[in-house]
């Protein structure tokens, strides 16, 4: 047998309340003029999930109320016939709701799906006792998603740098290339060119801006840094899609010589040497005495 699976995922069920009741009418009134409804029907939505349709069977074949569904889903369809094997191998899907007076539509959004992949649902129904119905018709449906990464930054540049800072400046990338806002960027640097063979040992900063729309001018100071060294610089564009960019160009800068001079330690006073190259005599001038009144 197999039991209900609870978990946290949105549910679409009757209540007893009459109101609830006609607010569900209502809503899945609305949705089925978006949609073709079908026995285990499936149409998917841009957060990568997938909203599945059914109409509800009865507890005694198509009549009464059943008392529980399982929906299993898996990205590789039923080998053959064995739908068992298949079955048995499925992610189950938690937070169903109870099913619904027989010949009822009844639906459920399943999240947490991969973007852009190709899913396989099956549904059973189960009574009270319980008896639990055969394997309902496959539902095949291919999530949407972003599959575009932003636009590499082309323009990075150090504009200015102290004895530990380098200042950065670049044009903000979209979201999609060049279009909209990305989501986060990653900074590194390094005292040597940086490559994508060598990016993951680069050197990572915190504090990064939040990306601007695409086509803005951003800044970032890069601090922490030793004097008199050059530093090279890139960075990376992450949007909400997981996408991420390609390495920009690699930017370069010197920070200045911030050491000064040792302090002298043993500064002193002493006679004159006799052999006097080299040396300058400070001339200390006498007191006077006072004029006698």
């Amino acid at each position: 047998m197999h039991p209900l699976h609870r978990g946290s995922s949105t549910r679409f069920s009757r209540t007893g309340n009459v109101g609830a009741r006609v607010l569900l009418a209502l809503a899945l009134a609305a949705l089925a003029q978006l949609v073709t409804a079908a026995p285990a029907g499936a149409q998917t939505s841009a957060d990568s999930s997938v909203v599945l349709l059914w109409t509800a069977p009865g507890d005694d074949g198509n009549t009464g109320r059943a008392t529980t569904y399982a929906l299993r889903y898996r990205t590789s369809n039923v080998s053959g016939t064995d739908t068992t094997s298949w079955w048995n191998a499925a992610t189950p899907v938690t937070g169903l709701p109870a099913p619904s007076n027989a010949g009822s539509t009844d639906s459920m959004r399943v999240r947490g799906l991969t973007p852009l992949t190709t899913y396989y649902f099956i549904l059973r129904t189960a009574d009270e006792v319980p008896n639990w119905s055969a394997y309902s018709n496959i539902a095949v449906k291919a999530t949407g998603g972003d599959n575009t990464p932003p636009s590499s930054v082309a323009d990075l540049t150090v504009t200015g740098q102290t004895g530990t800072t380098l200042a950065l400046r670049w044009t903000a990338p979209g979201d999609d290339g060049n279009t909209g806002t990305a989501t986060s960027y990653d900074i590194r640097y390094s005292m040597s060119s940086i490559t994508s063979g060598n990016w993951n040992s680069a050197t990572t900063v915190t504090g990064e801006p939040v990306p601007a729309a695409a086509g803005s001018v951003q800044t970032f100071t890069l601090s922490g840094l030793q004097g008199s060294r050059t530093y090279y610089v890139a960075i990376r564009t992450l949007d909400n899609g997981g996408n991420l960019s390609t390495i920009s160009n690699i930017a370069s800068g010197t920070t200045t010589d911030s050491v000064s001079p040792a302090t002298v330690q043993d500064l002193s006073y002493g006679p004159v040497p006799q052999d006097r190259e080299g040396f300058e005599e400070v001339a200390m001038a006498e007191p006077r005495e006072r004029d006698a009144n």
